[in-house]
């Protein structure tokens, strides 16, 4: 397995204490938790609800079909759906969110088709779909669709008025590449990203790496994995640059993050691993960062005590996140701290009462801890009182 291309950098910064000074504490005494706001979803109700509300106030309706393993739909949570202008430009919107893995919700999911996950559909006021999108999307390019849809505009109608003016564009020639990929147009979507590489050098860094991970998923998908991993190392080497420029600063730790989602629907474990390494090292509060080092370590059984720093710095920025919570349990039920592991797995059960994988790893930790007796299995005694 190749190392990332950044792992240099991560480690020089790990080292310097972002992880093993600011994390080995549950937060630092200077730290201010605020409340992030976020798009208001209406969960826990039915459609047939959510329809009627929409034709009371005649406003549309945005589903989003969602689940808690969804790192792409969680990506959109954390960078998208807490964006103010995002926020405000719903003010308007009857907002749904479906958990697709809720039974109540399978005929609604049933009703729409949904195959892959995110997907984002747009209704009319009588719940009828207009269009939809099935991929990440910035909170930038959010605000461009919504725009679009707010003014009876489809993706496709904007795409094709885009393409018309802008035949050239890098990042017209994105959005077409990965519309034809939604829609398994893969041939399609091939002969966009290569045009897109073609003008690379006009191009922002984001859009040449998505263009990147986007040849990278064809090639995987066609079997040619050594081409794939070529070009997922060259996306990844585009954030490495030494000065990066401000617009780079500003767009690099989600660049990094749809990387190391690209990695881990890939299953190449130590590779994102070492991408979330990065991403906690040039911002050590990044929530999805940190507990994507914690979450990935857990899985791969390797530097648990660091897993278990960066699940408790997480917690920091955002203890009411059941998922977070549950991260720290899993990191210290790895270390064989039986009794801690089901501490904080209560709390995820008591923060999402409805998601039963924590309560089958509840029953795990308890049958662990019977047989165990909540033995210590790491390396040193002294880290087991974190």
């Amino acid at each position: 397995m190749k190392r990332n291309i950044l792992t240099g950098l991560a480690a020089g910064l790990f080292c310097l204490g972002l992880l093993t000074g600011a994390v080995a504490g549950t937060a630092a005494s200077d730290t201010v938790i605020t409340e992030v706001p976020r798009v208001p979803w209406i969960k826990d109700q039915a459609w047939t609800e959510i329809v009627e509300q929409a034709r009371a106030a005649d406003q549309p309706i945005l589903i989003d079909f969602t689940a808690k393993w969804c790192g792409p739909c969680r990506l959109l949570d954390v960078m998208v759906f807490t964006e103010k202008e995002v926020i405000n430009g719903l003010a308007e919107v009857v907002t749904f969110q479906v958990d697709v893995d809720k039974p109540e919700y399978a005929r609604v999911k049933e009703a729409f088709a949904v195959e892959v996950l995110p997907t984002l559909v747009w209704c009319d006021s009588r719940g009828i779909e207009v269009d939809r999108f099935t991929s990440y999307r910035s909170a930038d390019e959010f605000l461009e669709i919504l725009g679009g849809w707010r003014g009876n505009r489809t993706i496709d109608r904007m795409l094709a008025d885009q393409k018309s003016t802008s035949p050239e564009n890098p990042a017209v020639l994105l959005d077409l590449a990965r519309r034809h990929a939604e829609r398994g147009q893969y041939r399609e979507a091939e002969i966009q990203y290569l045009r897109l590489m073609n003008f690379r050098h006009e191009a922002d860094t984001r859009t040449v790496v998505r263009g990147m991970l986007g040849l990278a998923e064809l090639e995987e998908r066609a079997g040619n994995t050594d081409h794939s991993d070529k070009l997922v190392s060259q996306a990844t080497a585009l954030y490495a640059v030494a000065e990066p420029t401000p617009e780079m600063l500003a767009y690099r730790t989600e660049g990094l993050m749809e990387i190391a989602l690209f990695q881990e629907d890939r299953g190449d474990t130590l590779e994102v691993l070492e991408t979330y390494r990065t991403i906690v090292a040039l911002d050590d509060t990044e929530v999805l960062g940190l507990e994507g080092f914690a979450r990935t370590a857990v899985a791969a059984e390797v530097e648990l005590e660091e897993a278990t720093r960066c699940a408790l710095r997480a917690m920091v920025f955002s203890d009411k996140d059941a998922q977070i919570i549950g991260t720290l349990a899993e990191t210290y039920y790895k270390r064989g701290l039986y009794s801690k592991a089901i501490r904080w797995i209560n709390l995820s059960i008591e923060r999402d009462p409805e998601y039963d994988l924590y309560r089958e790893r509840l029953a795990v930790y308890e049958a662990a801890q019977a047989e165990g007796g909540g033995r210590y299995r790491g390396s040193s005694r002294r880290s087991s009182t974190r």
